[in-house]
């Protein structure tokens, strides 16, 4: 793939062992082309975020998912009671209705 933007500039950094291992680990995982194009796409992402962290858009979609689930979980428990009730009376459940009575 050729590089259409010419690259001048250097950022280094140190690494312990378990930190580069685990960094060549992801970059495989992400079908890096190298540990350093990973690095710098990283980098480029988080500096595009605006204070460079994603955190904000994270928390938004969090937010938005747990109010899906807890919508799911009224519609569930609404569709469970509706079930219940449409069920013929057993003696086993006339007798807990009797004690609400």
């Amino acid at each position: 793939m050729p590089v259409l933007k010419r690259r001048s500039r250097i950022v280094s950094f140190r690494l312990s062992q378990e930190e580069y291992d685990a960094l060549r680990d992801t970059c495989v995982a992400q079908g890096a082309r190298s540990i350093s194009d990973f690095a710098r796409s990283a980098a480029c992402r988080l500096a595009r975020n605006g204070n460079g962290s994603p955190d904000e858009a994270l928390q938004a979609a969090v937010v938005t998912l747990q109010g899906r689930v807890e919508e799911l979980d009224r519609e569930l428990k609404r569709l469970a009671h509706l079930f219940e009730a449409s069920q013929p009376a057993t003696p086993e459940k006339k007798s807990k209705l009797a004690k609400f009575a």
